[in-house]
């Protein structure tokens, strides 16, 4: 979209483009529009809105400059970094309100007007994601859809059992890859590449596809009705969380295990499975969950995802046991790009070859370092 012939121009974040794309595909609630003052005070109150689950509104703020300048009927332009990326047809402008804060394009803080209305965007990404899944979903037949929300920052071992161990009773695995944001965290499209190496390499074909999800909703796994709600409207039929995701409240009724999220299950129709923690055991000798291991946390290796980064922040392999060697040399190649003055000649100083010429790039001679970490008959 690059036509100028609207005047009234609303400054968004990427950010909030990616929320308002996937509002606009349905992927929380049949309505698609941003809510008016009533409609936004009724699901508030409610927690529902016609008919459906609806834990957050759809209010969409804007600063006092942009809504002194509109009134109803107006067709706003909204622009994000200097492109201009769609429009809202603006049926009223009100005042917030801090109750608010709760809305899916707040992100914990509200600004003091609030417009509704129909909108357009210009964004496809979400739309051409759903058209694959439903051609993956027809091709298959999937009747047993398995949605699991993973930020995989890093994707590690556990991560790797998680996703197997739900492949097993599925007949497809729709992946919602999240969104992290600050310095602290790896990109989304390294994470992203992480995660499609290893379901090219080492996971049946068709069994998993990977979802998407740039907006910052979900970040840290705070908003799991949403979750919940999401995963129901692509079609899953089963949710996978974590014991330890943020937000769920899980506490334990009569030896059951309960959630905050069962308001809306029933509702939904979703089973809620529950993992365990994943930990590697140096008596076991492997993966294993902390409710069926008898040995004690003194025998644990936990899959700490700050821990894993500041080894690959600071130029560090992790152990094969914390992660596999293909995504470690994806993620340090990445990291450290020309790093080495000449790879080329450090591989060949320091690994076998076939006797032949072998080209090798950074993320091969990581692969190959750690086949030398492995080596144990000198150790």
């Amino acid at each position: 979209m690059k036509s100028q012939r609207k005047s009234k121009i609303i400054k968004i974040t990427n950010d909030i483009l990616c929320t308002l794309e996937l509002v606009k595909n349905k992927i929380f609630s049949n309505y698609n529009k941003l809510m008016n003052q009533d409609e936004a005070d009724s699901a508030i109150k409610k927690g529902y809105f016609n008919g459906e689950a609806m834990p957050n509104p759809f209010v969409f703020f804007v600063d006092e400059k942009e809504a002194k300048e509109l009134k109803n009927g107006d067709e706003a332009v909204m622009v994000c970094e200097e492109n201009e990326v769609g429009y809202i047809k603006i049926s009223s402008v009100f005042k917030s309100k801090n109750e608010y804060k709760s809305s899916v394009f707040a992100r914990g803080e509200i600004k003091e007007w609030a417009i509704s209305g129909e909108f357009e965007i210009s964004s496809n990404e979400i739309k051409n994601t759903l058209d694959e899944l439903e051609r993956i979903k027809t091709e298959l037949n999937a009747k047993k859809i398995t949605a699991v929300m993973l930020t995989a920052d890093p994707l590690h071992r556990a991560h790797e059992r998680l996703i197997r161990m739900t492949i097993d009773k599925a007949d497809l695995v729709v992946i919602f890859l999240l969104q992290t944001h600050g310095n602290e965290h790896l990109s989304f499209n390294l994470r992203k590449k992480s995660l499609e190496i290893f379901a090219k390499k080492y996971l049946p074909p068709n069994k998993i596809t990977i979802f998407p999800f740039k907006s910052s909703i979900f970040k840290a796994h705070q908003n799991p009705a949403l979750e919940c709600i999401t995963a129901h409207n692509i079609g899953a039929n089963k949710l996978v969380l974590g014991q330890n995701h943020a937000g769920i409240g899980m506490f334990f009724d009569h030896n059951q295990p309960k959630t905050m999220l069962d308001r809306y299950i029933n509702d939904l129709g979703m089973e809620i499975i529950v993992l365990p923690e994943l930990v590697y055991c140096n008596e076991c000798k492997t993966i294993v969950s902390t409710r069926t291991c008898p040995h004690g946390q003194h025998h644990h290796i936990k899959y700490h995802p700050p821990t894993i980064k500041t080894l690959l922040f600071n130029g560090i392999m992790p152990p094969a046991i914390l992660m596999r060697s293909e995504i470690s040399a994806l993620i340090l190649s990445e990291l450290f790009k020309d790093r080495f003055s000449d790879v080329q000649k450090l591989c060949d100083a320091l690994f076998p070859n076939s006797g032949l010429l072998e080209e090798r790039n950074e993320r091969d001679f990581y692969k190959e370092l750690m086949k030398l970490y492995q080596t144990t008959s000198l150790s």
